[in-house]
């Protein structure tokens, strides 16, 4: 894998984004999840017509593929290529969080180089975890997840119902926390705050452990800018509500999250992940409205 790093490492840039562009382009043009792409654009833009979804379907597949050369050099990056890499927008925010000593949960998204996010960081000296589902077992999840031990990504695998207990051991040992919020949660502990205005089975963990933790949340997303760097956009620090309704006050923190990652994916729709099926599970929502109007409670308002 190092070795791998060096290797893209010696070759420009522009030439590992033309060949990661052209390996979506056949990705998409073998069909792989194409059916579900769609079908998720038609869900999200229903105003638009079948020639726009496609051709943002098409970026997609493009964008996607220019990640995978962008995440294999991280490793053998020297410290100030890495430095260069990111261009930060609310840098302040993360620090406030950190600041006030009771841990950090970066929440972010199938949006951008997420991955390179993680590794970058941690190469610049935040320790981040990031706790994962069990996968099957495949070339790709593993170069994936040796992809992020090399770049000093603590990678935690664990089994249904032990998420809480090892991310507060995380939080604890004073690392971030990195919990990737847009996937499809199986279960019944699921919420169905709307994404798209559609619902959508959301994990309640990051506003259970910052409730039980006292942690600090920021909202982090890769932007890419297109010249090969990336804006950092970082929001925050969050605190759940706290009205003493602990489930609304869950959803209403979990809504906050969807509302700002869907505000940034209307910007750059090519950049999220349509791969995956987000609302799989939107049939099983709570006939009830998906979320309470309420926001996300800023440090000053969960001193109160």
């Amino acid at each position: 894998m190092r070795l791998l790093g060096l290797l893209l490492v010696r070759i420009p840039h522009r030439w590992l984004m033309a060949a990661g562009a052209a390996l979506g382009a056949l990705v998409w043009a073998l069909g792989i999840r194409r059916r579900v792409v769609l079908e998720n654009l038609r869900l999200a833009f229903p105003e638009k017509t079948e020639a726009e979804r496609r051709a943002i379907a098409r970026a997609t597949y493009r964008n996607l593929g220019q990640l995978v050369p962008d995440f294999l050099r991280v490793p053998a990056l020297p410290k100030e290529e890495i430095e260069r890499i990111f261009v930060y927008d609310g840098w302040e925010a993360y620090e406030r969080a950190r600041a006030l000593g009771k841990g950090v949960i970066a929440c972010t998204a199938h949006f951008g180089n997420f991955e390179l996010l993680a590794a970058a960081h941690t190469l610049r000296g935040v320790p981040i975890t990031m706790i994962s589902r069990q996968m099957g077992k495949s070339g790709v999840n593993d170069l994936w997840r040796k992809g992020r031990q090399q770049a000093g990504v603590e990678d935690l695998v664990v089994g249904k119902g032990n998420v809480l207990q090892a991310a507060t051991r995380s939080l604890k040992a004073g690392r971030v926390l990195g919990y990737v919020i847009d996937q499809n949660q199986p279960g019944r502990s699921a919420l169905f705050p709307t994404f798209f205005g559609v619902p959508a089975a959301t994990a309640p963990t990051p506003a259970i452990l910052a409730r039980r933790t006292g942690a600090a949340v920021v909202f982090i997303l890769s932007v890419p800018i297109g010249d090969g760097r990336h804006r950092a956009v970082i929001e925050g620090p969050l605190f759940p509500p706290d009205t003493g309704d602990r489930d609304r006050d869950a959803l209403a923190f979990m809504q906050d999250l969807n509302d700002r990652l869907e505000r940034y994916v209307r910007r750059h729709p090519d950049r999220w992940y349509w791969l995956h099926r987000r609302w799989k599970r939107r049939g099983e929502a709570p006939a009830a409205p998906a979320a309470p109007p309420a926001a996300a409670l800023t440090p000053d308002d969960a001193a109160r």
